[in-house]
């Protein structure tokens, strides 16, 4: 553990706040920056609009990269990682009021904005190394019990938006991506209009704390990640 209640600001957005929990591997090369969300007698269901399940490998993460005193990466990225799990833009959570900001998508954002914000504070002891590599990615972690609500689209009625057939399964974990963050990159006009989505877009993992202990253990970034960063 490297941090707990660890004030933050990100002077892009003016936001600020403070991060729960900040774990560290032995390496000091990945970082989970942990939100802990308790609730009672309560399920988290995540919508997936397909009717097989797969499993998802990529998620996105920051990446601050040093080679030989040089900024070789600043920013989110995509990488492969374990452990693979499903992956969902939408989550359902009873009790909320309807015209508030979902619970998940207000955390989710607050995570991403506090690792800017950390990864910023960070930078100058980093850059003051000869070669360093640092990446940090958002973790919710819940007493809420993990659903997969899978479906096919074609079965919502339009008349009352019901769907007429769907499955349930427990899940120890899930990758929450969607659009989390207003900010987007420079436009990079080769990449067309889909880029401007995938910018804005965040990887957080959701994870029942009954299995956080499981999920740390199988966490493991893809060795052809380092090799990508260390020659760019």
């Amino acid at each position: 553990m490297l941090y707990t209640e660890h004030s933050w600001k990100n002077a892009a957005n003016n936001t600020d706040g403070f991060i729960d929990i900040v774990l560290e591997d032995e390496h000091g090369t990945s970082l989970m920056i942990v939100e802990c969300k308790r609730v009672l007698e309560s399920s988290w269901i995540f919508l997936n609009a397909d009717i097989s399940v797969k499993n998802r490998r990529h998620a996105k993460a920051w990446v601050t990269c040093y080679i030989s005193g040089n900024t070789g990466y600043f920013g989110w990225t995509d990488l492969a990682l374990e452990p693979s799990c499903p992956e969902s833009q939408y989550c359902v959570t009873f009790g909320q009021d309807a015209k508030s900001k979902p619970m998940l998508e207000r955390v989710g954002a607050e995570l991403v904005f506090a690792i800017e914000g950390l990864a910023d504070e960070e930078n100058p002891f980093h850059a003051r190394r000869q070669d360093s590599i640092r990446i940090y990615f958002s973790v919710i972690v819940t007493t809420a019990h993990l659903k997969l609500c899978t479906f096919d689209p074609k079965e919502i009625s339009l008349d009352d938006g019901k769907v007429s057939a769907s499955s349930f399964q427990d899940v120890p974990y899930v990758r929450f991506r969607k659009q989390l963050s207003t900010q987007s990159l420079k436009p990079n006009f080769t990449e067309g209009l889909g880029h401007l989505v995938r910018t804005k877009e965040h990887t957080v993992f959701v994870v029942n704390a009954e299995y956080f202990s499981d999920f740390l253990k199988s966490f493991e970034i893809d060795d052809r990640v380092f090799r990508r960063l260390a020659s760019r």
